[in-house]
């Protein structure tokens, strides 16, 4: 689910409820509770379906009580109509809604990025260039650079040796619900395919373990195919993983599901 529609449509229902409740003449204070309460736990059993990090999670449960505390304390008092609303609830609400949209736009940007004319701004000799500020996860610093670039080599290396040459077609066009063809053509020394290879393809944010795994089947062409979804927009990384005969060969590569 959209991180936009999640959060504000659960805003646009805690409104629906709390007027709702209102109507059949129940308090202000049970409207509030009842209006939090609903959208925030059925959010909750979404995501423990659909597990989008704990921070996601914490922006709507935070969000939803926030909008239904405000409704309580704009419907005042029934004994005290003309009641003010003291600074200090005021203070908190203003806390909180700073607060969810300040995290709203770091959940954007880590799987977004920046959006390209503000990034192009911000960053210097940029323009007339392919802008990528989304969170990879998997950026390399010191020690963990030389891993990458061994890791590198070494797949490298096992693909040389074996004579192989792979081939991928259909991942770098991958989108959010939109299904695609992701091929893959695995020749030998003598441009024959290689057959009886178990091949996966892994779908998850950097940094995350695979939240989706793909198993490419060998079609009679002798390519390897299966259909691919990307399960949210934003940056992925695409992991292809090829056993045959003790061999296992692993490649990550980066999407980009705008």
């Amino acid at each position: 689910m959209n991180l936009f529609v999640s959060i504000f449509g659960g805003m646009l229902l805690t409104l629906i409820l709390f007027g709702l409740v209102k109507s059949i003449k129940l308090s202000n204070y049970w409207a509030a509770v009842i209006a939090a309460a609903l959208p925030s736990f059925a959010y909750m059993a979404y995501a423990a379906v659909n597990w989008s990090g704990l921070d996601v999670l914490t922006m709507h449960v935070v969000a939803f009580p926030t909008v239904a505390l405000l409704l309580y304390l704009i419907g005042g008092n029934k004994d005290a109509p003309n009641q003010k609303i003291h600074w200090a609830p005021k203070l908190m609400i203003a806390f909180f809604v700073i607060l969810t949209i300040i995290l709203g736009g770091f959940v954007y940007i880590a799987g977004h990025g920046v959006p390209t004319s503000v990034a192009q701004w911000l960053l210097p000799n940029t323009q007339g260039k392919i802008v990528h500020t989304g969170f990879a996860g998997v950026v390399a610093h010191g020690g963990e650079a030389s891993k990458s670039i061994a890791h590198h080599r070494n797949m490298e290396s096992k693909l040389s040796r074996l004579g192989w040459h792979v081939e991928v077609v259909g991942l770098a066009t991958l989108k959010e619900n939109r299904p695609g063809e992701v091929r893959v053509l695995l020749t030998d020394k003598d441009g024959e395919s290689v057959p009886a290879v178990v091949m996966n393809l892994g779908l998850g944010r950097p940094g995350q373990p695979a939240q989706a795994t793909f198993t490419l089947a060998q079609a009679s062409d002798g390519s390897y195919r299966a259909q691919v979804e990307l399960p949210a927009p934003g940056e992925w990384l695409a992991q292809l993983s090829l056993e045959h005969a003790g061999e296992r060969i692993v490649f990550d590569r980066i999407l980009d599901g705008e």
